[in-house]
């Protein structure tokens, strides 16, 4: 089968978990059928990486547009605001995109598309194949943003552009033959809330050769770590939220403890944290593993978002003790107590962490059992055998000439 592949971003470099989700299971695609790729991307540097996907056999198109690294804006907002299209979907909206993918379209036998606000090109009246990789519920993302706004213009803008996704979400899902969700909640979110009768779970996963337990050299610090894109708000948030409302909590008990917020792209008032005695703003790195491997504990204090975090199985794989939110931890089948400690209130979250800091048996233990359940559940292997498994129920339906899923127009 000839796949062609539609993404919002070059799955590569690995620093975001969207890519890493997106290169893994064109990895495991490309290991059976013939792929091409047709990507946006922001940055000319970006180009040096394109010989990546040469050698892994993907075929690559791409349509360069600088504003795709940006915040989305106001130019993004009029223009959701005159078309009734969520804000981020207007960002991702250009003539040379659905040219190319007109131009491509004939040659291939199954789009796949990477992330909802591609689904905008995908228009009926083609006879292909179509699958949607949808990462998060997206309505579901912006409907939790909403209340955490205390601007109220913002909160307004942000109120209508909850609205505005839920229903194109609802409308483009039902032109998918194959809807994949990261998590059980999300797909059943698909299923109950859009109708969305062959939504499958498609878990994230981790590189279990990549991120292992750290080698007995290794020295623990009195040390808290948080890792995530920080150009992505829910993490913005969150690590503001834990410096102002939970660190200072913990430091009663554990007055030189220090803090690591690892991750690209940091806003100026996340930059701004740095100033907090103990606190360090990494920007960028070369490799993550390092700042988790001498923390003590692995925080992941999110109060919004959606999908599952890649970060908590990365974590978990390196043996390190999660305190996380219980949004934090949403669709992995973690438990209370066994792989990780959950708390929702600053106060909870704090004596969570303090916890942890005083006793060095249950940090272990935590590490060990979480490991465990992701060496059995979430390695990208087996994940990318179950994607194949996917294709060839919705190939063999089409080729029986029946549809798991009937097209409706957008």
């Amino acid at each position: 089968m000839k796949i062609l592949i539609l993404s919002a971003r070059l799955p590569f470099p690995h620093d975001t978990g969207a890519k890493i989700r997106a290169f893994q299971l064109m990895k495991a695609l490309v290991s059976r059928h013939q792929v091409t790729l047709l990507s946006f991307y922001g940055d000319r540097r970006e180009e040096e990486y394109f010989p990546v996907f040469a050698k892994m056999g993907v075929r690559l198109a791409t349509v360069y547009r600088e504003r795709i690294n940006r915040a989305t804006g106001i130019k993004e907002v009029l223009a959701g605001l005159s078309s009734g299209m969520p804000f981020t979907v207007t960002k991702y909206q250009d003539h040379r995109m659905m040219a190319a993918l007109t131009e491509l379209l004939p040659d291939h036998d199954v789009v796949h598309c990477e992330h909802m606000h591609m689904a905008q090109y995908l228009l009926p009246g083609h006879e292909k194949i179509t699958v949607l990789d949808a990462h998060n519920v997206e309505a579901q993302i912006a409907e939790r943003l909403v209340p955490l706004e205390t601007n109220p213009v913002k909160r307004a803008l942000l109120s209508w552009n909850s609205g505005a996704m839920s229903r194109f979400e609802q409308r483009v899902s039902s032109n998918f033959d194959l809807v994949l969700a990261v998590s059980q909640q999300d797909c059943d979110c698909y299923r109950k809330r859009y109708g969305v009768a062959n939504a499958r779970v498609m878990e994230n996963g981790v590189d279990l050769d990549f991120f292992h337990k750290a080698s007995p050299d290794v020295v623990e610090q009195v040390k808290l770590v948080f890792v995530g894109l920080m150009g992505w708000m829910p993490n913005s948030d969150g690590v503001k939220y834990f410096v102002n409302e939970i660190l200072g909590k913990i430091r009663q008990e554990f007055p030189d403890v220090s803090f690591d917020i690892v991750g690209k792209d940091p806003p100026e008032d996340v930059l701004a944290l740095s100033a907090t005695p103990g606190v360090r703003v990494t920007g960028t790195v070369d490799d993550v593993r390092p700042y988790v491997w001498d923390a003590q504990v692995y925080v992941v204090p999110l109060r919004f978002g959606g999908g599952t975090r890649l970060k908590i199985l990365e974590a978990f794989a390196m043996h390190k003790p999660v305190v996380s939110t219980s949004l934090g931890c949403e669709g992995i089948e973690c438990r209370q107590g066994s792989e990780l400690l959950i708390a929702d209130t600053p106060s909870e979250f704090a004596d969570a962490v303090i916890r942890l800091l005083r006793d060095p048996t249950l940090r272990t233990d935590l590490g060990n059992r979480a490991a465990r359940l992701v060496e059995e559940h979430y390695g990208w292997l087996s994940l990318g055998e179950k994607l194949l498994l996917y294709y060839d129920e919705v190939l063999d339906e089409s080729s029986r000439g029946c549809s798991v899923f009937n097209k409706e127009e957008m």
